[in-house]
């Protein structure tokens, strides 16, 4: 019973401290908050049912951090996912007689600059998300996604060069 009351005393301690941190993570990942609101909840779950098994050899945001990236990814790579994307993606040309490079071309600085790291493979992905949008060392990064500190700099040496030449290519 202890143990249990415990388990509940750290998870809403957890939640008050990274609450805000993680959805915004998780928003970076699906840029709709409402379901990185889900997301949120669906990790800290899991983060209390496996608070059990944590031994303590990373932090509790690294733990944390790594259990609500792997909910994104697998939520991006849901069929539920996939639906709604193809359907919102469906449904936004049907209601639009602009061309694609003129809807583009509207697009803002930043939301270019989303776009075009939702585009980047994941494990680049990943790194600039954690890293940047994360505000992590380089340290916590390479914890988090269980790489080491060299692999992190190179990914995110490639990451930035891959953002580059596509917000160049979107210029043009």
């Amino acid at each position: 019973m202890v143990e249990s009351e415990e388990r509940e005393q750290r998870l809403i301690e957890t939640m008050d401290l990274y609450g805000d941190d993680i959805v915004k993570l998780c928003y970076t990942y699906v840029r709709n908050w409402q379901t990185a609101e889900d997301l949120t909840q669906e990790s800290f779950l899991k983060f209390f049912r496996s608070l059990h098994t944590f031994r303590g050899e990373a932090s509790v945001k690294t733990y944390l951090y790594r259990i609500a990236i792997n909910v994104c990814h697998d939520y991006l790579s849901s069929w539920k996912y996939k639906k709604v994307t193809i359907t919102n993606a469906f449904h936004k040309i049907l209601r639009t007689e602009r061309s694609t490079e003129q809807v583009v071309m509207e697009l803002d600085d930043s939301k270019r600059l989303v776009l075009a790291i939702e585009q980047l493979p994941p494990k680049y992905k990943d790194v600039i998300i954690v890293f940047h949008f994360g505000e992590m060392s380089l340290e916590e990064t390479g914890s988090i996604l269980k790489l080491p500190i060299n692999t992190v700099k190179t990914r995110l040496r490639r990451a930035r060069q891959m953002l580059g030449i596509s917000l160049q290519e979107g210029v043009e």
